[in-house]
């Protein structure tokens, strides 16, 4: 089984755990800490991506979120403290995907079939003066919310876009995958 190279930036917390305990997962308490009174956003996109990302990669019961990879290192940005961390994970155990469609999720945003999809989808919510996050954050516009989330589908068939925008997801970092 082929192994993909992928990078992390992490905090040393996280290297130590994965090196005293063997694994690391996400807990959903550092989440809500992390984001604070914009967690609900992040909550969204990372419950989305967990419901339809263990189709593809059975999620232990111990992870509550999935840990973010890249396989370019330079996209690998973290905090002020943060290591940039190596991985070689077998294949199996990673959903690949366009972070560029990834950061439309994370902002809550459509993702078109193509630009002229894109488009018609983002006149149309112009056309109603809806901006933002206010299809999320209101119990109206509950069509619109169900187009955007069964839009967001499309970021499980993007894994064939430009290496520099290639992300992963994994539920767990273990000590044998760590590479430096």
């Amino acid at each position: 089984m082929a192994n993909v190279t992928v990078f992390a930036a992490q905090s040393p917390i996280v290297r130590q755990i994965i090196e005293k305990d063997g694994v690391y997962f996400v807990k959903q308490k550092f989440i809500d800490k992390k984001y604070g009174e914009s967690a609900w956003i992040f909550n969204t996109a990372y419950s989305f991506f967990k419901s339809r990302a263990s189709r593809i990669v059975p999620c232990p019961k111990e992870a509550d979120s999935a840990i973010w990879l890249y396989a370019n290192p330079a996209m690998a940005v973290g905090g002020d403290d943060a290591e940039l961390l190596t991985f070689s994970i077998p294949k199996d155990k990673v959903v690949l995907f366009d972070s560029r469609l990834w950061s439309r999720i994370i902002n809550l945003k459509y993702i078109g079939k193509d630009e002229i999809d894109q488009k018609a989808f983002e006149d149309n919510l112009k056309a109603m003066g809806i901006e933002g996050t206010k299809i999320f954050s209101s119990n109206f516009y509950l069509q619109q919310k169900a187009e955007i989330m069964a839009s967001w589908d499309r970021l499980f068939s993007s894994a064939e876009c430009d290496p520099f925008y290639l992300q992963a997801g994994v539920w767990e970092l273990r000590k044998e995958w760590l590479i430096k």
